[in-house]
């Protein structure tokens, strides 16, 4: 039995094991399913036994899979941490990124500054704006776009499942109101399509109060009693509540955070960024 795991084989695990599938896998490596397949035999081989469950919709994680998963990620990211130092003349350049919006105030300036500190060569831009129109300039003007998707799209490297929440400020209570006012993006934003689905569905008036492609301007607009908004379980400013069935107002769908990067792009920096961002934004 190998003592070693090639990195190889992690990042095909990987691949797998965040894609769902060994056609996504196999499109992200740029190997054919084949090759992926072996790959992963090898790996199970190593590891002592099968490390996925398989049926004829998608591929999941098993115990063992789990518990390889918490390590694999930190292995390939220290290895490529590890080869960006020994090779800082590569990591040069311009990384381009693309986020939703919560995301990009919420999670990625700690991690830009994490990544920033390590390969300070780099410039890294960033843009915000809706999943949809983001994607579209993936590969023309983005390297990876931070996006997100309906729970089980299984688009992307999917990071995080979150759960869309109400959020209203309790000293004002204008969720009790017979017409909801509300705080919403422009059409476009999935959240608000989320928020009036819901509402339509349960029978529950509403009205538009306020709307902005800001989200420090909702957020104001709710703390300060205009209307209520849709945000992220644990990404809610100051001050604003989560609302539930409770307070009259319908459940609302998961959705899906995923990671984006732009085919056949051998840009060192941006691949370094992914890895990163992948490790991190799990564990958040």
């Amino acid at each position: 039995m190998e003592n070693d795991i090639d990195i190889a084989l992690l990042r095909a695990f990987l691949a797998i094991a965040e894609g769902g599938s060994f056609t996504a896998a196999s499109r992200r490596l740029n190997l054919t399913q084949s090759a992926v397949s072996m790959q992963i035999k090898r790996l199970e081989d190593i590891a002592g036994g099968a490390l996925f469950e398989r049926n004829s919709r998608n591929v999941t994680l098993n115990r063992r899979g789990e518990l390889l998963h918490s390590h694999a990620r930190r292995m390939v990211t220290l290895n490529d941490e590890t080869l960006a130092r020994m090779r800082d003349e590569c990591f040069t350049g311009l990384v381009r990124v693309g986020a939703i919006e919560d995301y990009a105030v919420h999670a990625l300036p700690g991690i830009l500054a994490q990544f920033m500190a390590t390969h300070p060569t780099v410039a890294v831009e960033v843009e915000t704006g809706f999943s949809r129109a983001l994607l579209d300039r993936l590969g023309d003007e983005f390297d990876m776009v931070l996006a997100m998707h309906p729970a089980g799209a299984a688009r992307g490297e999917v990071v995080r499942s979150e759960r869309a929440v109400w959020l209203g400020s309790r000293l004002h209570g204008c969720h009790a109101q017979a017409v909801l006012p509300l705080a919403l993006h422009p059409p476009g934003c999935q959240f608000r399509a989320a928020a009036l689905a819901a509402l339509d569905q349960a029978g529950r008036r509403w009205r538009p109060a306020y709307m902005s492609q800001s989200l420090g301007a909702i957020d104001g607009a709710v703390d300060a009693g205009l209307a209520i908004t849709v945000g992220k379980a644990g990404f809610q400013a100051k001050g604003l509540d989560i609302l539930t069935e409770a307070d009259g107002l319908p459940p609302l769908p998961s959705f899906e955070i995923a990671l984006h990067r732009a085919p056949r792009r051998e840009n060192a920096g941006a691949n370094a960024l992914a890895e990163l961002l992948l490790t991190r934004l799990q564990s958040i």
